[in-house]
């Protein structure tokens, strides 16, 4: 499609939206908790700052592209622990569990097209093209920022189906500390603590968990585990200094998990695995105020992602191994933010990326490569009147590997009522292979296959529309619709080559793909201060060569979500649920070349959690995860049932 022809389809097509601005408190009801506004906190949800949508500090309320927001009181409410836990029965959203661990899809795109970031910074340590959320954890965010749709635009690579950043805690206080701890079922036990310091100019917040919990099995009949045993920690620190021009900004966190399992190989052999996940991160990021309002921003990070995997097979060591792998990231850039007219809101910015990989399953055992990108947008107010902003954006990658390619996006935002706004946006998209997929050389004989990479694979394109709306016919309520379709070519997916003892893998470019669905949701304040929500997810995604729906992607998900607060008291509880329809997979379980299809049935699950507040300063909470006990080994291997019990203070 032309320049031209992207052009007249947004022209010409209205858009719808998504989550805005709250309504303010009205008697009898309490003000619909948009994602990530505190109901308690003073001023409307209008007002709370979101960066990851432009890349820019701006209200949620006036945002032109469609963010949505789970702030700290959110956080707390919810009892989350990592950050997969709290974006499993999110709107939209789906976590997948696997070997991998908690992985995240948005509309319908799997892990591999959603790009994760700390403080807008890319999350090293994809394993098998995903980011492991469960070990992000949550006692030092702030809130957590959800982009759905394309966002090549600003971020480049991976960013095709949507953006979510976790906005780290600065101090705000000039002394204070917070302590957690919890223990519940699987004899799993947390403990988080918090301190910081704020003066003059400066701030100072020091942070560290430590967490532990035995491993499940679905499947008692034999002796293999479903899920891991965990053990960690993780600390971090982060500071600003603010002088009459300019800032100062920096951060630094290492964390370190370790996992052990049993697993089952072919012909009885049982091995026992282990793993040990260290995570190094940090940032340094000065910023300047120019005349007229602007400001510059530079930035240099670095992200190190160190795996050690050991299998000792039992009672034999022919198949023992032990496999070390090195994820290093580095990061460059400089922004620029501008005023230079009233109706104008402009972005521009560059950033040079590198990405170095050393595995024992890559073929050649190391993997490099560098990318630079220059990037822009305007936020055109083209009238005040009904509303209308306008926001062209594109960017340019030149990367060592695949040359260059340019991801345009065009959103505008209508706002032709007080009570309704209108969203919508057509943009590219684009994924780089990663070395994994192209240098693969890997054996797993306890099973029987191997697979391979291909050094020609082509980087993945994509082409996407979103649309929604919003209405607000109350100061209690929030209605939300929105539809999105997905056009993906030369995408990656596996291809068998050849059968026989052992089947070998290898990744191929496919034919096209296309996705498309849409949400529709209620959010109601009630009397008593009570808040309830209802989404309805739909999501059709196929493969264009076969005609088959995409494996494990759910047609129809249903979630719901209520709190409750009873502020005389101290007692707030909070309940959610999502029921999931039944999912395709092709599995070849006998690994002669032809896959046995079946849909996987129909899943519910439910958390609550309830909390007393005894004093302003310490609370005593209960909370259980999994109330309905889905889970199988086979197709959703997600942890049982669980409970914990625990307490947090403020100091």
């Amino acid at each position: 499609m032309s320049w031209r022809g992207c052009l007249l389809i947004l022209t010409c097509v209205l858009p719808l939206a998504a989550w805005g601005e709250a309504p303010p408190d009205a008697d009898g009801g309490v003000p619909v908790p948009v994602p990530g506004v505190d109901v308690e906190a003073d001023g409307p949800a209008a007002q709370q700052t979101v960066v990851t949508a432009s890349r820019t500090a701006e209200r949620l309320g006036e945002t032109p592209v469609a963010t949505e927001v789970i702030t700290r009181a959110d956080i707390l409410l919810s009892g989350a622990r990592n950050a997969a836990e709290l974006l499993a029965a999110h709107p939209g959203l789906e976590v997948v569990h696997s070997f991998s661990g908690a992985t995240l899809q948005i509309q319908g795109l799997g892990s591999e097209y959603v790009l994760v970031l700390v403080d807008g910074e890319r999350v090293a340590g994809r394993v098998a093209g995903g980011v492991d959320l469960s070990r992000l954890s949550l006692e030092d965010v702030e809130q957590v920022e959800i982009v759905k749709g394309p966002s090549s635009a600003l971020y480049g690579s991976d960013a095709v189906a949507g953006v979510v950043n976790l906005i780290t805690r600065r101090a705000r206080r000039p002394l204070g500390a917070e302590l957690r701890a919890s223990y519940g079922s699987l004899s799993r036990l947390e403990l988080d603590g918090t301190g910081e310091a704020r003066g003059d100019g400066w701030g100072v917040r020091l942070s560290g968990g430590l967490q532990r919990a035995d491993a499940y099995d679905l499947d008692p009949a034999d002796v293999g585990t479903t899920g891991s045993s965990i053990e960690g920690f993780d600390v971090s620190a982060k500071g600003d200094l603010r002088t009459g021009g300019g800032a100062l900004e920096g951060s630094a966190s290492f964390a370190r998990r370790t996992q052990r399992g049993v697993d089952l190989g072919v012909a009885g052999a049982i091995f026992d695995r282990a793993s040990r996940d260290d995570s190094v991160s940090a940032r340094l990021a000065p910023s300047w105020t120019l005349g007229s309002g602007a400001t510059l921003r530079a930035d240099a990070a670095y992200a190190w992602f160190d795996r050690r995997y050991l299998r000792d097979q039992r009672r034999s060591s022919a198949l023992d191994t032990v496999e070390d792998t090195r994820d290093q990231q580095g990061r460059l850039g400089a922004q620029l933010d501008a005023r230079p007219h009233a109706r104008h809101v402009m972005v521009a910015g560059a950033e040079l990326l590198g990405e170095w990989l050393s595995s024992d399953r890559l073929e050649t055992g190391r993997g490099r490569r560098a990318r630079g990108s220059v990037y822009a947008q305007d936020s055109w107010t083209v009238a005040t009147g009904p509303g209308l902003v306008l926001v062209p954006s594109a960017r340019v990658d030149t990367d060592t590997q695949f040359g260059s390619v340019v991801t345009p996006r065009l959103a505008l935002r209508v706002d032709p009522l007080s009570w309704l706004t209108l969203r919508g946006g057509y943009g590219f998209g684009y994924r780089a292979p990663g070395f994994q997929e192209l240098l693969l050389d890997f054996e797993n004989p306890s099973v029987g296959y191997a697979v391979r990479g291909n050094p020609d694979l082509r980087p993945e394109r994509s082409r996407s529309v979103t649309l929604s709306g919003e209405l607000r016919p109350a100061s209690t309520s929030l209605l939300w619709v929105g539809a999105f379709h997905h056009t993906l070519r030369d995408m990656i997916g596996v291809s068998l080559q050849e059968g026989g003892e052992q089947s070998l893998f290898t990744y191929v470019n496919v034919a096209r793909a296309t996705l498309r669905g849409g949400e529709l949701g209620v959010r109601q304040g009630l009397p008593g201060r009570i808040s309830a929500e209802l989404a309805y997810t739909l999501t059709d995604g196929r493969s264009e060569s076969t005609g088959l729906s995409l494996e494990g992607q759910a047609r129809h998900r249903l979630t719901a979500q209520v709190s409750w607060r009873h502020r005389e008291s101290g007692v707030e509880a909070w309940a959610r649920g999502a029921l999931v329809g039944p999912r395709p997979f092709y599995p070849d379980a006998n690994g002669d070349g032809v896959v046995e299809p079946y849909d996987a049935r129909p899943y519910v699950t439910v958390d609550a959690r309830v909390g007393w507040r005894l004093r302003e300063q310490l609370q005593l909470f209960v909370m259980g995860t999994n109330l309905a006990d889905a889970g199988n080994p086979t197709d959703l291997p997600i942890p049982p049932r669980t409970f914990q019990a625990g307490l947090s203070a403020r100091l």
